[in-house]
């Protein structure tokens, strides 16, 4: 049995949506855990529901027309097939309070008592982003062809971003090319309010989904109890098993932001992913420019100011 076996007999099941932590404590009440870690020779993941959820988020995200899942709600899930006139009522119960949750997540500032939405945070974290010579670029996905919104739903990041390593030692940057290194670097950032225990798997394979076809991926929170030592702990799980690396945004000082967790480098990027991302134009706008600053090299900083000062990347002024 795999864990994508367990999450299907748990749903079939269950005549409700259930999140991930529950579809796993129901996998282990039914003994399903066992049956897995003998499957996998006792080589059971450290952290089986971040191993369950993944396995739910990119089926649904790279199989989107034949996967047997279907999000409900906010961080919630179900069978396709399970979906009738009895309860149908209830999913969309589910689906609307979802939206009204999206809508009131507010956050007051305490020092200037202004109440932040998540879309404030893209300002504070293009300054922090430019403080390191990474340039971003903030990406509606609204801007996708609207015969494929639905299934680029877990496939667009709130933030694509650039760098292109021209501060290093040039005999370094020399060197890395002989050696066919990149020294040019995609990141995509995934932007939140607030992480807290119950909200941190839902985000984190979002952010997860959003990022295969760059070098980095980062989910980036205003608010992160630190002193939660189980959010904590499994943060550093999931970091440890996927990757995704977390900042911890000061958003009236966004050069004093923290890495909490690094993010795991990729050199192979998802080309598949990257041309079905280029139908939302924004995104396609942001390749066209960086392979404008790439033929031009001698010209990089003029074309990089002009971009900034058009709009076409992000402006951190």
């Amino acid at each position: 049995m795999t864990y994508y076996d367990a999450a299907k007999k748990v749903l079939e099941q269950s005549d409700v949506p259930m999140k991930i932590d529950e579809i796993w404590e129901k996998a282990c009440e039914k003994g399903y855990d066992k049956i897995i870690a003998e499957t996998l020779n006792g080589k059971m993941s450290k952290t089986p529901i971040a191993s369950l959820g993944a396995k739910i988020y990119t089926d649904i995200k790279f199989n989107p027309d034949t996967t047997i899942f279907v999000k409900v709600g906010r961080g919630q899930f179900f069978l396709k097939d399970k979906i009738n006139n009895s309860n149908q009522g209830l999913i969309n119960e589910i689906n609307n309070l979802s939206e009204e949750e999206d809508t009131e997540e507010i956050i007051e500032n305490t020092t200037s008592n202004k109440k932040i939405l998540e879309e404030d945070l893209h300002i504070p974290l293009t300054k922090y982003l430019y403080s390191m010579k990474i340039y971003s670029k903030t990406i509606n996905a609204n801007a996708t062809d609207v015969n494929l919104k639905g299934k680029m739903k877990w496939g667009t990041p709130d933030i694509v971003a650039v760098t292109f390593k021209d501060y290093i030692n040039k005999s370094v940057l020399e060197l890395f090319n002989h050696i066919n290194l990149p020294t040019t670097e995609l990141y995509a950032y995934e932007l939140k309010l607030k992480l807290t225990l119950a909200t941190l798997t839902e985000y984190y394979f979002q952010a997860l989904s959003n990022s295969g076809w760059a070098n980095e991926a980062w989910l980036v929170a205003m608010e992160i109890d630190e002193n939660d030592i189980d959010l904590m702990e499994e943060i550093k799980r999931l970091n440890q098993s996927f990757g995704v690396g977390i900042i911890k945004l000061n958003y009236d000082n966004p050069e004093d932001s923290e890495i909490l967790f690094s993010a795991k480098k990729r050199n192979y990027l998802d080309i598949d992913t990257m041309h079905k991302l280029c139908y939302n134009v924004q995104f396609q706008y942001f390749i066209n420019d960086v392979n404008k600053i790439l033929k031009n090299n001698e010209a990089k900083n003029d074309i990089i100011s002009n971009l900034i000062n058009s709009g076409r990347f992000n402006n951190p002024n």
